[in-house]
């Protein structure tokens, strides 16, 4: 097994100086590793890192102290001319096995820098350095034999020696971490994703503490893209699919345990790069450390033109991929699955089509003051079609345009139901909606029938008796002019009521019918306690709890194989004869 474990290269800390990762993940200096490790919720300090140091169990990937006075900073990337390392000034401590004198904690002649990575690793050390006592179990009734504190303190003592012992000629996640670093400049931005966008950084001149400056004002991603040669890194850490398998997947295993967020990996991956860089503790270490995981993946493609499986579903067994891997390829449709999963898919679940702003706003009314909530919670969607001429399109056009519209919304199953006046076209339209094929599935009908709702002779008229009309056109003009119920009868034989019940207005108000108003003022009168017709007697209540039921019952699909059974079922449109 020894065999498919990763060594460190002689020397891999100067090499990552000169042509490794410098950019895209930059190291660490002692103080800012130290915060970044309480931020993912490990307890270290400065004075513990010396101590792993002097242990021989855990080192930065170098140091520097201080130089000559001539010297001011280390800059990097090193030449082959440079005077810091020939010279003792700075050292390669990225073999543990190497001996050096570790300085004290007070010193300030000298610095360490890590590799973010490094976390993986020492997160493991931590766990094994760290000894969690429950007190209670130390008392109560059944504890009848004195505590040896002196006994059980030596034998925990003696296997902490035994792991340090162990510990100290472990290379595997040691060099797990230096891989990662090394390749950062080239896969890390492509772990900054949204699965839709990489983060790019800028490189300026970088200068981020009194001790070092990079210098690589012209770097640019896409050179280090086109300029890479995976198979150096092979070579340098003598790689094999085995080796990098192994390493691909302690890592996946490593971030999934302790990531809190595991289950909701499919959201999150989704999830802005800058929001996830606000985890805190566990989350945020997963958050790294399937950072270093996805670059191992995206290398081994690289190097063996192989994809391993996602690192959060390594190591289960899978009998069904929800969604379908086939699907993912396919960025957009597989957030709108994963979303739908999390019920988070803000798309409304049925569009409603009235004829104009009155509508809506009655519409809205009766949601509000009837229902006790707005349409948006039901997941529905109010569109005011400006129009019944709008719905039932022109002589060239007659019905296509509002029928394609419906086949587009039915395709992404969300519910269209239309309601009209008895004005124009309307009855033709449902008509012929009857008989339109859906061009998205053929299986079906651009709609149902019943998903067409038109009046007898319009809103108005249908829901409101002509004496509820009549005092709302009083109270419109505050009651300035009186109208009878004798007067809106008449309106109503006529062969266009709607346009009747205008004129009527106008001709005794002297100004237009400003039709938004009046809806307002006939539903409020209409949900007032003192109406004696019931509310669920009202055709438009009827409507409307028709199309809140369809909406709540409109199930959105998390597998596309869903989607399909639902697009062949009869729920979004009749179905066809084949």
């Amino acid at each position: 097994m020894t065999e498919n474990l990763l060594t460190i290269p002689n020397g891999i800390g100067e090499i990552i100086l000169k042509r490794g990762g410098l950019i895209a993940r930059p190291l660490l200096g002692t103080d800012k590793f130290v915060k970044y490790c309480k931020e993912c919720g490990l307890e270290i300090d400065r004075a513990r890192l010396l101590r792993l140091e002097r242990l021989k169990i855990f080192a930065p990937i170098f140091r520097v102290q201080v130089p000559g006075k001539d010297k001011t900073k280390l800059l990097l990337p090193l030449d082959e001319n440079d005077e810091w390392f020939k010279s003792g000034w700075a050292r390669d401590t990225s073999s543990i096995d190497l001996n050096y004198e570790v300085p004290d904690k007070n010193n300030q002649d000298t610095e360490a820098y890590y590799s973010a990575f490094q976390i993986y690793h020492l997160s493991m050390i931590l766990s094994d350095m760290t000894i969690s006592v429950q007190m209670d179990g130390f008392l109560g009734k059944d504890v009848k034999e004195p505590i040896d504190w002196v006994k059980n303190g030596e034998q925990w003592l003696d296997y902490v020696r035994k792991r340090v012992q162990n510990l100290q000629s472990h290379q595997y996640r040691p060099a797990v971490a230096l891989l990662c670093q090394f390749i950062s400049d080239r896969y890390y931005p492509q772990t900054r994703t949204n699965q839709r966008t990489i983060k790019i950084p800028l490189a300026p001149i970088f200068s981020f503490d009194r001790w070092i400056q990079i210098d690589i004002p012209n770097w640019d991603w896409h050179e280090v893209v086109r300029n890479w040669d995976a198979e150096e890194v092979s070579t340098l850490f003598n790689l094999t699919p085995e080796k990098l398998r192994h390493a691909y997947r302690s890592l996946a295993v490593a971030q999934q345990s302790c990531d809190p967020l595991e289950k909701w990996y499919q959201l999150v991956q989704f999830v802005s790069v800058d929001e996830r860089g606000h985890l805190k503790g566990d989350a945020l270490r997963a958050e790294l450390i399937r950072s270093g995981t996805f670059m191992l993946r995206l290398l081994y493609q690289d190097l063996y033109d192989e994809e391993l499986p996602h690192p959060n579903e390594i190591d289960r067994q899978i009998v069904k991929y929800t969604p379908e891997l086939e699907v993912r390829h396919d960025t957009r449709r597989y957030l709108e699955l994963v979303v739908n999963r999390y019920e988070l898919n803000p798309r409304p679940k049925l569009s409603l089509l009235v004829e104009g702003p009155s509508e809506e706003i009655a519409v809205r009314l009766i949601f509000d003051q009837y229902f006790g909530a707005d349409p948006g919670t039901f997941g529905i969607e109010i569109i005011d079609l400006g129009g019944v001429d709008n719905a039932t399109g022109g002589r060239v056009d007659r019905f296509r345009s509002i029928l394609r519209l419906v086949d587009y919304l039915h395709h992404h199953q969300t519910i269209a139901f239309l309601i009209l006046d008895n004005e124009n076209y309307a009855t033709r339209l449902k008509e012929h909606a009857r008989q339109a094929k859906s061009i998205h599935h053929e299986g079906r009908y651009v709609t149902r029938p019943e998903y067409i709702r038109i009046w007898i002779e319009s809103f108005e008229l249908d829901n409101f008796s002509a004496t509820e009309i009549a005092r709302a056109f009083v109270e419109l003009c505050s009651n300035r002019v009186h109208f009878t119920r004798n007067e809106v009868a008449v309106c109503k034989e006529q062969d266009n009521p709607g346009a009747a019940l205008s004129v009527l207005y106008e001709n005794k108000a002297q100004y237009g019918l400003q039709k938004i108003k009046l809806a307002e003022i006939l539903v409020r009168n209409m949900l007032s306690p003192s109406t004696r017709r019931r509310h669920e007697n009202r055709p438009i209540i009827r409507v409307l709890e028709k199309v809140s039921k369809l909406a709540v019952q409109n199930p959105f699909p998390t597998m596309h194989e869903t989607w399909e059974i639902n697009q062949s079922s009869k729920f979004l449109g009749k179905k066809r004869r084949q």
